[in-house]
C-alpha cells in the first residue's frame, strides 16, 4: 500500500505563513479532495506530497508498503496536472505525449494513443495534423489527462483539474480517478468544485 504522511507540517513564503500544524495520513485507494479559499495552499499542500516544496517545519513521507521512498525513486509514483503543466504549442497532441511519457519511461504506441485519446473525448481527426497551439483549453486539459492516464503513476495530484473542462469532461475525470483510486492509487485532488469535493472519500480543509 502506498501513503502519504503529513507530520506537524508548516509551509511558508518568507514570513508568511500558508498553513501550519498539518498532521494528514493520506493512504492508496481513496479520492482526497485539498479545499480552501483562494491563497489557502492547496498548490503549495499538493506539491509538499510530490516534494516538489519542503516543508519549513514537519514531516512529508511518503510511504511503500511501510519502506520510506524519496528523491528519484518518488518522482515515478507520482504524476501531476496542474495548470503550470508544460505542452509544447509546436507539437501534435501525439509528440506532445511522445515526449511527456517517453520521460517515465513509457514507450507511446498507437494503440495506446487511439485508446486514450478517445477515452478523454478528443477524436483523432480533430487532432490531425494540428499543433497544440491552435487547441482551446479545454482540449489541452484533456490532452494532460491522457497523459495522466498512461503514466503508470500510482500517486495523483490533480490542481483544479476540472478547470477548463465541460459536463462530460468532469463526469470522465472523476470516474477515471475512482477507477484509480479503486486500483489502489493515491487521488489527491485542489479544488473548489462542489463536485468533485463530494466524489472524495476523504477532505482535507485548509
Amino acid at each position: 500500500m502506498i501513503e502519504i504522511t503529513f507530520e506537524d507540517v508548516c509551509a511558508a513564503y518568507g514570513e508568511h505563513v500558508i498553513f501550519s500544524h498539518l498532521s494528514k495520513r493520506v493512504i492508496g485507494g481513496h479520492i482526497t479532495a485539498v479545499t480552501g479559499e483562494n491563497g489557502s495552499g492547496k498548490s503549495t499542500l499538493l506539491r509538499l506530497a510530490g516534494h516538489l516544496l519542503h516543508a519549513q517545519v514537519g514531516h512529508v513521507l511518503v510511504r511503500v508498503d511501510g519502506k520510506e521512498i524519496r528523491q528519484s525513486e518518488l518522482r515515478s509514483h507520482i504524476a501531476m496536472v496542474t495548470p503550470e503543466m508544460k505542452l509544447y504549442d509546436q507539437l501534435t497532441a501525439r509528440e506532445n505525449m511522445d515526449f511527456l511519457l517517453r520521460l517515465r519511461g513509457v514507450a507511446l504506441t498507437d494503440a495506446m494513443y487511439k485508446d486514450c485519446i478517445r477515452h478523454v473525448g478528443l477524436s483523432e481527426e480533430e487532432l490531425e495534423g494540428k499543433y497544440i497551439g491552435t487547441f482551446s483549453t479545454g482540449m489541452r486539459q484533456r490532452l494532460k489527462l491522457a497523459v495522466l492516464f498512461l503514466s503508470g503513476a500510482d500517486i495523483w495530484l490533480l490542481d483544479e483539474p476540472g478547470a477548463n473542462l465541460d459536463a462530460a469532461g468532469r463526469g470522465m475525470l472523476l470516474q477515471a480517478s475512482r477507477q484509480a483510486a479503486d486500483m489502489g492509487r493515491i487521488v489527491l485532488i485542489a479544488t473548489n468544485d462542489n463536485e468533485e469535493e463530494a466524489a472524495a472519500d476523504d477532505t482535507i480543509r485548509l
